[in-house]
């Protein structure tokens, strides 16, 4: 398979036709009899190949694009169209400038090839040539397509638009800022991103390891609705220069088995990481350190870092020289508030 990538013409617009557009969705991320928060909910419905509001509803939506000087970016299995991208000219907005990514849609047999990340940052480029800030998205509440977007750094909209909003309000208004870090960042079996709402459970039950409890007591979780409340903040953080920037790592961009994160300390930035119990003594802790250090400290112009453990905590010390840690201190020092004995490494 070689995929091609180009602008689209307005001429082309009627070609959207050749996606395939089969699948099928187990369940949505809504609310359900009034609740207050949003749960999956199984809904176990096959999407035939049409469009999911009709085909005549997104030729003509695609054509407005085009005619209002929108761009439309398509992916091309030969001289079959296999995917596409559309972006609104127009942008909105009262804090930020945002553009409306308003299609897009990878055929059947084509999902999970990173074509869909390829138009996606396509489409950054051009909206950012455009002065916009982020994009503005009226995601699909499916598993399948908010795990696509929350992979990329996608986050809730900081301003929702109310029309926007009001055309379904099952769609997920989110949003992606253009200075987030590229994401996903990925490594051979694991994917990292930012944290999303709908990670509250598993980051709740991923909390409640022993370990945890022993070493990092301020970082359980004893219900679902407190993890879902650290989860705003975390988000929350993603925007600050000068806060803990903590990211949710995933296997095979499928399960939440644990986070990496850097948090600044007096001497500057100190590197964390937890991987559920269910789930050591594998080299995921590893893995995800190696894949984050170099992002995130190039992101944030970071060229040292330091990683803090408990002197008995063997597991942690282990992960911190796989890589590439110096050991610089050990002995009694500060400790989830406590003088405790301690090892100090840092990383350059």
């Amino acid at each position: 398979m070689s995929i091609t990538y180009r602008t689209m013409a307005e001429t082309e617009y009627k070609r959207i036709m050749e996606i395939d557009n089969t699948i099928f969705i187990k369940r949505v991320w809504r609310k359900k009899d009034g609740a207050i928060n949003k749960q999956w909910i199984d809904i176990n419905w096959q999407q035939d190949s049409n469009f999911p509001d009709g085909n005549q509803n997104h030729l003509a939506v695609l054509k407005e694009t085009f005619e209002k000087g929108g761009f439309v970016v398509g992916a091309f299995d030969n001289e079959k169209l296999v995917g596409f991208c559309s972006i609104n000219r127009d942008l909105f907005g009262k804090q930020y400038k945002y553009a409306l990514l308003d299609q897009l849609f990878i055929s059947n047999g084509y999902r999970g090839k990173g074509i869909g990340k390829k138009l996606f940052f396509m489409a950054v480029e051009t909206a950012k040539s455009w002065a916009a800030d982020k994009f503005y998205i009226c995601a699909g509440s499916s598993e399948d397509t908010l795990a696509f977007y929350i992979s990329l750094g996608c986050e809730n909209a900081k301003e929702v638009n109310q029309k926007l909003f009001e055309q379904d309000e099952n769609d997920i208004q989110l949003e992606y800022d253009f200075t987030t870090m590229e994401l996903p960042i990925k490594s051979e079996r694991l994917c990292i991103t930012k944290f999303y709402e709908t990670m509250a459970e598993s980051t709740h039950l991923i909390s409640l390891d022993e370990n945890n409890r022993r070493f990092v007591p301020d970082e359980v979780f004893e219900t679902v609705d407190e993890a879902r409340e650290i989860i705003e903040t975390i988000v929350h953080c993603y925007s600050e220069s000068i806060a803990p920037q903590i990211y949710a790592v995933m296997l095979h961009n499928i399960w939440h088995i644990g986070h990496v994160q850097i948090v600044p300390i007096e001497e500057g930035w100190e590197v964390g990481y937890h991987i559920s119990e269910s789930h050591t003594q594998k080299g995921y802790a590893t893995e995800a350190v190696k894949a984050f250090l170099p992002k995130i400290m190039q992101h944030n112009n970071i060229t040292e870092i330091y990683g803090i453990t408990h002197a008995d905590n063997i597991a942690s010390r282990k992960v911190l020289e796989n890589c590439g840690f110096t050991l610089e201190f050990e002995g009694i020092g500060e400790y989830q508030g406590l003088e405790q004995q301690i090892c100090r490494y840092v990383y350059a």
